[in-house]
């Protein structure tokens, strides 16, 4: 699993590197709509978000219509967007899910939106669903609730931390693993933050469904190095 921000560094190159990813062959695609203030992100996807949003002025009307382009030419790639609630609540949720409708769009990645808001039940009520962003310390009660919500893909951090970070795998992450799959043995489980070689996204995989790589890949753009990073994350 994928992510990159659009826009960053432009919109259309953003929507080559989207269709790069594709053609490596990744599974999902997290493509997300790029805020000021992104605050789960580390500072490669921080810088990436800014420069969208201050450089390229990028609106939410311009990532719908990248998304578009992208889902009219690739009808069967499974896409993710993800983005932050003031994003969302200045289009409007019930627009902006009738959107994601629209688009072939499944699931969202809000991760300032607890997803048993009452903001979160109009997303809810939507044929989207919103995917839980859940730390190893997430309390049993908690997800014991969120498991009777009916949930079927989770995002789990891989630690405490930030996107970009060093990379670890904190112990309790099996165990959460295990309770989302007895609850829901068709549930997707996806850990991320940090994961930056094709070692770590082997080891990720003998737990979850899928490795989520994001600044590794966003940083290799950056630099330049974008076919060979990605030549030396296969597995």
């Amino acid at each position: 699993m994928s992510h990159l921000v659009l826009g960053y560094p432009t919109l259309q190159e953003s929507i080559a590197t989207a269709e790069q990813y594709i053609a490596a062959g990744y599974e999902i695609l997290e493509l997300q709509i790029p805020f000021s203030h992104p605050t789960a992100d580390g500072p490669v996807i921080t810088q990436a978000c800014r420069d969208a949003v201050e450089k390229g002025n990028i609106t939410v009307e311009d990532c719908l219509g990248a998304l578009a382009g992208i889902r009219e030419k690739y009808p069967d790639q499974e896409i993710i967007v993800m983005t932050y609630l003031n994003r969302i609540f200045a289009f409007g949720l019930e627009r902006f899910c009738l959107e994601m409708e629209a688009l072939g769009i499944q699931h969202i990645i809000v991760p300032d939106l607890p997803v048993d808001s009452p903001q979160a039940h109009t997303i809810l009520a939507q044929k989207v669903q919103l995917v839980p962003v859940l730390a190893a310390n997430v309390h049993p009660e908690r997800l014991d609730k969120l498991l009777g919500m009916g949930f079927d893909f989770f995002y789990l951090m891989s630690d405490f931390k930030i996107t970009g970070s060093t990379f670890s795998l904190h112990p309790r992450l099996q165990e959460v693993i295990e309770r989302i799959k007895t609850a829901n043995p068709l549930a997707r489980v996806g850990i991320g933050f940090g994961i930056s070689t094709a070692e770590q996204v082997r080891l990720v995989t003998t737990h979850a469904d899928y490795a989520i790589i994001g600044s590794t890949l966003i940083k290799a753009k950056m630099e330049g190095r974008l076919a060979e990073v990605m030549a030396d994350l296969a597995v």
